[in-house]
């Protein structure tokens, strides 16, 4: 990371090695079809060209992150948590509009990819005991974004990050089919659960 940091200074601040970064480089390998001329290109050779692609997307956002009083490192963080929630038919505007409300109101994130970061697996489902578990990448024991991404965002993600939809919404959750349900309030949501969560998994 330290070779890439030489290569790339503007992209990879030394936020990139703060205390509890799992991985430095985590974040910053946009993710993308890449053609290689060499049968078996080394390594070293892949992660620039995909680190080069990342500084490319996002210097095209530097005047809104300016505007946002946002580093770098902070759009690639909640971006990768937009992405890891997004399903394909959902609106990621929302869901960053969710995650810019719960922070205003130093209201916990509660995103389950960062439990699954956290432990180190993935999962079809976050069981109520992986909520407990203590890292500085679970947004439920923890306020506020991540210490750093926890994926690899596509632009749309970025873009929904920097240009988020303006909604009231705290809460958002999916069904089996990927349809996205916002809510208000802690009551609303618990019926759209029931009624789109609980009653599917009868």
């Amino acid at each position: 990371a330290k070779e890439m940091q030489v290569k790339f200074p503007e992209l990879l601040t030394d936020e990139i090695f703060a205390e509890n970064i799992k991985y430095p480089l985590e974040g910053y390998l946009y993710p993308a079809t890449y053609e290689f001329f060499e049968e078996n290109p080394a390594v070293d050779v892949i992660v620039s060209q995909m680190i080069a692609k990342t500084s490319e997307i996002v210097m095209k956002y530097q005047d809104q992150m300016q505007e946002k009083g946002m580093t770098i490192h902070q759009l690639l963080t909640i971006s990768s948590l937009v992405e890891e929630e997004a399903t394909a038919k959902t609106d990621r505007g929302k869901i960053a509009s969710v995650f810019y409300n719960r922070m205003e109101i130093d209201m916990p994130l509660q995103t389950d990819p960062t439990v699954l970061y956290a432990l180190g697996e993935h999962k079809d489902r976050t069981l109520y005991e992986d909520l407990k578990v203590d890292d500085p990448y679970n947004t439920y024991k923890n306020r506020g974004l991540t210490p750093g991404p926890i994926a690899n965002a596509g632009e749309t993600s970025i873009q929904a990050v920097l240009e988020p939809e303006d909604t009231d919404y705290l809460y958002f959750l999916a069904n089996r089919e990927g349809e996205v349900f916002y809510s208000k309030t802690l009551d609303e949501h618990n019926k759209l659960k029931a009624e789109h969560i609980t009653s599917q998994n009868d």
